[in-house]
């Protein structure tokens, strides 16, 4: 998805139980209402918590995010499918994969 960063593209297509492999013009009806609300859900969060401080990030206060420890898909490689925020998932593992040389985290499972 381009314009949001790709831990927060990871929780939001994990949150909306979407297939980061599938093209985007088949994302329609209820399927485009549930990522777009949970696009908004994970940017909204992610602000509350000061966004994620993976290896250098602070805010311009210097202060570092927390959002991190929130996530329910990126960078759980090998980690059970678990659901922090939207509840008791499938327990199968989550995988990554390389997309345009990025990683992608999700569940195979849950997210179709």
């Amino acid at each position: 998805m381009a314009g949001l960063g790709n831990i927060y593209v990871c929780e939001a297509l994990w949150r909306a139980r979407i297939s980061p492999r599938r093209q985007a013009g088949t994302i329609k009806g209820e399927r485009a209402e549930r990522l777009a609300s949970a696009v908004r859900n994970v940017i909204a969060e992610a602000i509350e918590a000061g966004g994620s401080t993976l290896r250098d990030y602070a805010g311009a206060d210097g202060a570092l995010g927390y959002f991190q420890h929130r996530f329910d898909a990126y960078g759980r490689e090998g980690q059970p499918c678990r659901g922090a925020v939207a509840g008791s998932r499938c327990g199968k593992p989550i995988i990554r994969i390389v997309q345009q040389g990025r990683s992608t985290f999700h569940c195979p499972k849950c997210q179709r």
